[in-house]
């Protein structure tokens, strides 16, 4: 009798121990299952470009009196003084768009096309527009229809905290000239920035201020420093740039990575992924569920232990 007993009393014990092993993989399965569903939407979001912010100033060229900061891709180091002054602008733009939130953009990131779209339809800032001045009627009645092109493009990076390779922190610098006309000749332009990413879309990330050209000067490139805030994987981004002269609506000049390798396969990343480990014994309470069966699952054999041996 008494061993009759102890049998069945084993057979509920053996099948308490089943239950709570599958109670502990159906939890852990679940809790996993949750984690990629969370990595799945982050993949997908940033696919999208809808997290994706970007940092950006711009200047006239100078050239290089002392050596700084900026690494070249042929891992040289050849920039100016000046570089310190325009990092310290783009961290004191970052730090200001981030407070007021004027960094997000309404509509969104912009492919290529949608850009050249809303120039056609007038849809850009009206600072782009060309202003008829007293005494100019002449010149609107007659315009000058200049040719362009952009002479040459290149590349630098300056930011690599966790030190894998990839930079959160780059500059672009072009000379966009005039063609065929005397050194003297002058022209309002504007230029917007596109990365690729990895032969991805074009996808905009700056506009830069009007500057002016003259001739085919090589005293008028312009440089545009970048910082990729948020939304931009370790990955290698290619850069496209398409010039526009003040008050027309079409490009004038391009230049790509299918032009010059200086504008391919940057190695880039957005800040949020270039942080430094140092450690962090705070822990957080996503796996308690698991950590609950698990522990009733010990004690439930601790006391069958103790009643059956």
């Amino acid at each position: 009798m008494n061993t009759n007993s102890n049998m069945s009393q084993m057979k509920q014990s053996s099948m308490f121990i089943a239950t709570m092993l599958s109670a502990l993989a159906l939890n852990f399965f679940a809790s996993t299952t949750a984690s990629a569903d969370t990595l799945n939407k982050a993949d997908v979001l940033e696919g999208t470009g809808l997290s994706q912010q970007t940092f950006s100033v711009g200047r006239k060229f100078a050239e290089p009196s002392t050596q700084a900061e900026g690494l070249n891709l042929d891992g040289t180091n050849d920039s100016a003084q000046t570089d310190n002054e325009l990092l310290q602008m783009l961290t004191q733009k970052k730090q200001q768009l981030l407070i007021s939130g004027e960094d997000v953009k309404a509509g969104g990131v912009r492919t290529r096309e949608e850009v050249i779209l809303a120039h056609k339809n007038g849809q850009t800032s009206s600072k782009y527009a060309k202003q008829k001045m007293a005494g100019e009627a002449a010149q609107f009645a007659n315009p000058i229809f200049h040719e362009f092109s952009i002479y040459e493009a290149s590349s630098r990076l300056f930011t690599d905290n966790d030190l894998d390779g990839y930079y959160q922190t780059f500059s672009v610098t072009f000379d966009a000239d005039l063609i065929g006309f005397g050194s003297y000749e002058r022209a309002d332009v504007y230029a917007e920035l596109y990365l690729s990413r990895d032969g991805g879309p074009w996808v905009h990330y700056y506009s830069t201020d009007i500057f002016t050209i003259i001739g085919d000067s090589s005293d008028d490139d312009f440089e545009v420093l970048t910082t990729l805030h948020t939304g931009y994987p370790a990955d290698y981004y290619d850069v496209l740039i398409d010039l526009y002269e003040v008050g027309f609506d079409d490009i004038v000049a391009t230049i790509s990575s299918d032009d010059t390798d200086n504008l391919y396969a940057l190695p880039l990343e957005s800040s949020d992924r270039d942080e430094v480990y140092i450690g962090d014994s705070s822990s957080e309470g996503h796996g308690g569920g698991s950590l609950s069966l698990l522990g009733l699952f010990i004690l439930g054999c601790v006391s069958l232990k103790r009643r059956f041996f």
